[in-house]
């Protein structure tokens, strides 16, 4: 075996013990770097541990995992590597290939609660390139890039969303100063 042979397996062993915990397809998600995934999966079953992990190994290893390639090598890097996986060592930053800057990446959720959950994990495990991952839900995701970029599609970036009871409430004031009857037309 090749210096750069056994520098790429040490590399992916040692990546693949900072993600032990997964299972198989849990860590086929972590280890995808290019492009969207979706993860379907029941409550409770690690969804939002998944998209931690993954953006954790976007962030601290980028495609490490999936390069065959590590040119420049020397035998001190692969024994660097070998006392690693033996001393059960943290993983150096070093193998790391075009590892993704937070501020690249943008993690949506369905819910507050989760959104505000994937912040905090992100910043206990990578800290500050935690901070610039853009992790929001749906709504808040939509707003922002409306706030941000609604001029350009004709629109003002100044505009109120309304929750249900407010959309409905404003409708029959409209209506009522239109003097239109709500049994012809009903605010819904």
């Amino acid at each position: 075996m090749t210096t750069q042979q056994e520098y790429v397996s040490l590399r992916k062993q040692i990546i693949r013990r900072e993600f032990n915990r997964m299972n198989d397809p849990q860590f086929e998600a972590v280890s995808t770097v290019d492009g969207p995934i979706l993860i379907l999966a029941g409550a409770g079953s690690g969804k939002t541990t998944v998209l931690i992990q993954r953006i954790c190994q976007m962030i601290r290893f980028g495609r490490a995992y999936e390069c065959e390639e590590a040119p420049g090598v020397t035998d001190a890097d692969v024994e660097a590597l070998r006392r690693c996986l033996k001393d059960g060592a943290p993983a150096p930053a070093s193998l790391a290939v075009d590892p993704v800057p937070g501020y690249r990446i943008m993690a949506i959720t369905f819910t507050n609660k989760a959104a505000k959950e994937l912040k905090e994990r992100l910043d206990a495990q990578v800290g500050e390139e935690g901070r610039e991952v853009w992790a929001a839900t749906f709504h808040s995701t939509c707003a922002r890039i409306l706030r941000r970029y609604g001029d350009r599609l004709g629109y003002t970036n100044r505009f109120t969303i309304y929750a249900t009871d407010d959309q409905k409430r404003l409708m029959k004031e409209v209506m009522k100063r239109l003097e239109i009857d709500e049994k012809f037309l009903p605010a819904k």
